[in-house]
């Protein structure tokens, strides 16, 4: 379970810069204008304003005409506004949001339990708090209303609480993942005040939390792919140099060994010569290039069912590689969320490569950054000559076919993948191609995305 626990201990931004213009304010007599009202939102209600007035002026009538009653009132006001303002002052210490989930990464078709707990951790209680915690929109949450947020496509989750000192509450909301997706909780609000109801304080938490839900795999009868060479066959299988700097075990004697070559610790323990086995150095590799774009031109809209099944056959092929023990990875013409990157990763080894090529899946959005044949030009004379291009995609322009069969005449190794609705109508000598109709009977396709 991993947990976002935000303490609150601070006053809220800007207030002792603040302090001297407010105290300025309170002893002008005039009524506070918009400016100062929206400034004193931010913090303090400008409510007590008019109250501290009104007892400096009993204070000074009564002291004036030296009637104790005047005096008493006035000195009650003012001990009863300071009693609001220490309350309301000592608010934020010690007072901790959680935003918890029983797990942060899940597949299509599970559920996951989503816990919000406040804790007050010292001995004054909180007559009332108001949390505005940002949600999805897209994802199902059990028993919880969403209204929208101003200014993005996020919902508002509007809470109420009333712990007591050093009281922990809790509350649970289920979430039924149905969409893939990287999806961010966050930033919070929490609106609270003192029990009198004078003083009022919002503050803003911008710490965030993501669910990230894999597409759904394919397995490899689903996709019709051959059980032996999936993804064409090579010209040759045999490495032509090996890495003297990745051993990879031990083999049998050849006459053709040199001297260096021997394992002498194994050869004494084993009683007859052994020699050193190395890795290639140039081993084969798998690159998906994934094209987001699902019409023609990518700008004029985009094809929800269709981009999923792409991505989807994406993931499919990595872990379909990954199960070959090949080396894969990844490069899609969309960008991360929130930033001007695409996605990539370069073909790995690492246990967790799977896992990372399928958050990078979850992250993938209809906005296509780029044509998928200029990442091809500009990223395929980067990786080695050994490395396998697959290309999945929806759509198959004249200008990725074109790119397609220069990088095969160059003596690159390619696949393409295809979902569109016909074949590629022009031959591709060299180039391993499948296309899926089946996978996208069910899919609308019409005939133009925008008016």
């Amino acid at each position: 379970m991993q947990t976002s626990e935000t303490r609150v201990h601070k006053a809220a931004p800007g207030l002792a810069s603040d302090r001297p213009q407010r105290w300025r304010r309170l002893l002008r007599l005039q009524p506070p204008t918009a400016a100062d009202v929206a400034a004193d939102l931010e913090n303090e209600s400008w409510v007590p304003l008019f109250w501290f007035r009104v007892a400096l002026i009993l204070l000074a009538v009564g002291a004036l005409l030296e009637e104790p009653f005047l005096l008493a009132v006035a000195s009650a006001l003012l001990v009863f506004i300071a009693v609001a303002w220490a309350w309301n002052a000592l608010i934020p210490f010690q007072l901790h949001y959680r935003r918890s989930f029983s797990e942060t990464r899940a597949f299509l078709g599970e559920t996951i339990t989503l816990t919000l707990a406040v804790h007050n951790r010292k001995p004054i209680p909180l007559s009332w708090l108001e949390v505005i915690d940002t949600f999805p929109t897209n994802l199902p949450l059990d028993g919880v209303r969403l209204t929208a947020s101003p200014g993005s496509n996020l919902g508002e989750y509007l809470s109420f609480w009333r712990p007591g000192p050093y009281q922990r509450l809790t509350r649970t909301v289920t979430i039924t993942c149905t969409q893939r997706g990287y999806y961010s909780f966050g930033p919070v609000t929490l609106k609270t005040g003192d029990g009198f109801g004078l003083f009022n304080r919002r503050l803003t938490l911008a710490e965030r939390q993501y669910l990230i839900i894999y597409p759904r795999l394919y397995s490899a009868a689903e996709l019709h792919l051959p059980s032996k060479s999936p993804f064409g066959k090579r010209g040759s299988q045999l490495p032509l140099f090996e890495d003297p700097l990745r051993p990879a075990g031990i083999r049998e004697w050849e006459a053709t060994d040199s001297l260096r070559r021997i394992h002498w610790k194994a050869t004494a323990r084993h009683q007859r010569l052994l020699s050193r086995r190395y890795e290639p150095s140039d081993e084969p590799q798998v690159m998906i290039y994934l094209n987001v774009a699902t019409v023609a031109r990518y700008w004029e809209g985009a094809i929800p069912e269709l981009l999923e099944r792409a991505v989807s056959v994406a993931g499919s092929l990595a872990a379909l590689a990954i199960e070959m023990r090949l080396p894969v990875g990844l490069l899609a013409n969309a960008y991360w969320p929130g930033s001007d990157q695409v996605l990539r990763l370069l073909p790995g080894r690492r246990p967790d490569q799977l896992v990372r090529i399928l958050e990078l899946l979850a992250a993938v959005t209809p906005f296509a950054g780029r044509p998928v044949e200029e990442l091809l030009s500009r990223e395929a004379p980067r990786l080695p000559w050994s490395a396998t291009l697959l290309v999945v995609t929806a759509v198959t322009p004249a200008e990725l076919l074109v790119t397609l069969l220069a990088l095969r005449q160059a003596g690159r190794q390619i696949a393409l993948f295809t979902l569109a609705p016909e074949p590629p109508p022009q031959p591709l000598p060299g180039l391993t191609v499948y296309h899926w109709p089946h996978l996208i009977e069910d899919v609308i396709m019409p005939e133009r995305v925008c008016p």
